[in-house]
């Protein structure tokens, strides 16, 4: 299994591309998965400044993985323009880059407004809806999980989210507002709506007033302790001082014959809207009606406040030991394999000796014993034949060493003085190896423990385990 990233951030290709390529993603996990033998996994991350892919991928060739995943991208597109899709400027990274990238991005580092916390809250969710579509592996899930470990360290570590950075809050520090008394309205019921509320209330509004086209406002209204709007949109926008929204299903809320209605209507008040979708809620012209001030995510990306140096280091050296530390856990996953094979192996022997046991009375302790010697002579009876083949091969310390990994033991052997000096009339021979030969192994003891090998019983049905 290999780790491949597929991303658009607004930085690199504009918010404009970010749009395009999060309207094709709903459903895309799926579609990678059921339509191809190439991917094993597929977590897919969206949010107002950024579209991200992490795969899973079980092929080792990167450009059909790359043809695969274009795609179904175009699949996902209302227009499916295939040929356009495929010449689509997407990021790609591999393996270790996309550790790197994906603790930077939990931790805020990547984000619009460096250090800000949502993006944490929204790859939780991107990895919780993986999981119910079951397109998550140990590997996608174990890598999202210990970033965002590494994300509250940050967090907590770090002074970067202690002011409560966000686009959010970016946003509404642009107003310049008295914010005591205003009347706010906002569209939508998702993260950022919850995060938009505590926002608001910690500049000392509390008249918020939430509307939603699905029908979720008033479980969103009572979760939060805001009102629920009951009447029309068109009058909702006649009675309030500020429009927030942060839909973002791509077909905008706030068009031009709406908002001027409401305007007309409003006996000259101007209205400001906040536009916090990254598929736009409000149509661009909006913002050119008299009395109307729009701002959107390209304005607040060009007021974002910088971070300060040390505490971004200070973060960065943070996401370096959370990478380090997944990337040893996952090279000891490695070796599970192994351990499964001979876990599996240890038991069907362990099977086999109780099913010679007598059956229908209790085994006596002579029987007991009989049995546990024959499963440790069983248990020995490899590593003891390739202890010989080691020494015949002049590989002692080689096997000496598996030796004190495996079981934690240390033997001194030591080969006795001049046997190489020791002429058996076939030049390159070491006589030890005469000593027992793995031929005559089921006459002889092991040469290990003096076990009776010939206890192992048939010799067929021994190879045969």
């Amino acid at each position: 299994m290999a780790l491949h990233l597929y991303s658009m951030h607004h930085e690199e290709h504009g918010l404009t591309a970010v749009e395009r390529v999060a309207a094709a993603t709903p459903g895309l996990a799926h579609r990678l998965l059921q339509r191809t033998d190439l991917v094993s996994g597929a977590v897919v991350l969206a949010t107002c400044n950024r579209v991200e892919i992490y795969v899973d991928a079980v092929t080792d060739d990167p450009a059909r993985l790359d043809a695969h995943v274009r795609a179904e991208l175009a699949a996902g597109d209302p227009d499916g323009d295939v040929p356009s899709w495929q010449r689509l400027d997407l990021t790609t990274r591999t393996h270790t880059e996309v550790l790197w990238h994906l603790f930077s991005v939990g931790a805020g580092l990547d984000s619009m407004v460096v250090g800000e916390r949502e993006i944490a809250g929204q790859l939780r969710r991107a990895l919780k809806q993986a999981r119910a579509e079951k397109t998550a592996t140990y590997l996608l899930a174990e890598s999202i999980e210990q970033a965002l470990r590494t994300s509250r360290k940050v967090a907590h570590l770090t002074s970067l989210a202690s002011t409560g950075r966000s686009v959010v809050s970016v946003g509404l520090d642009m107003l310049r507002l008295e914010w005591p008394g205003r009347r706010v309205l906002l569209l939508g019921t998702g993260s950022y709506a919850g995060a938009t509320v505590a926002a608001l209330r910690a500049r000392g509004c509390d008249d918020i007033a939430v509307h939603s086209g699905s029908g979720r406002a008033a479980r969103f209204a009572e979760s939060h302790d805001v009102a629920a709007v009951a009447g029309s949109l068109r009058d909702a926008l006649v009675d309030a001082d500020v429009v927030i929204t942060c839909r973002g299903v791509g077909t905008p809320v706030l068009t031009v014959p709406l908002v001027a209605e409401a305007m007309d209507r409003r006996g000259g008040r101007p209205l400001t809207v906040v536009d916090l979708a990254l598929a736009r809620d409000v149509e661009p012209a909006v913002g050119d009606l008299d009395g109307v001030t729009l701002i959107d995510l390209a304005l607040i990306q060009r007021h974002v406040p910088e971070a300060s140096v040390r505490e971004v280091e200070r973060a960065r050296e943070l996401v370096a030991s959370g990478v380090n530390d997944l990337i040893v856990k996952l090279k000891g996953r490695q070796m599970d394999p192994a351990v499964v094979a001979l876990r599996d192996t240890v038991k069907a022997m362990v099977a086999d000796e109780v099913s010679r046991l007598p059956q229908g009375r209790p085994v006596t302790s002579e029987e007991a014993e009989h049995a546990l010697h024959r499963l440790a002579a069983r248990l020995i009876h490899v590593p003891s034949v390739r202890a010989r083949k080691a020494a015949e091969e002049d590989r002692e310390d080689v096997y000496l060493a598996a030796l004190s990994e495996v079981y934690g033991i240390e033997a001194d052997v030591r080969r006795p003085a001049g046997v190489r000096d020791i002429a058996d009339g076939r030049p390159g021979r070491d006589p030890l190896v005469e000593v027992v030969s793995p031929d005559t192994l089921e006459e002889d003891a092991c040469p290990v423990t003096g076990l009776d090998l010939r206890d192992l019983g048939d010799v067929r049905r021994r190879k045969a385990v």
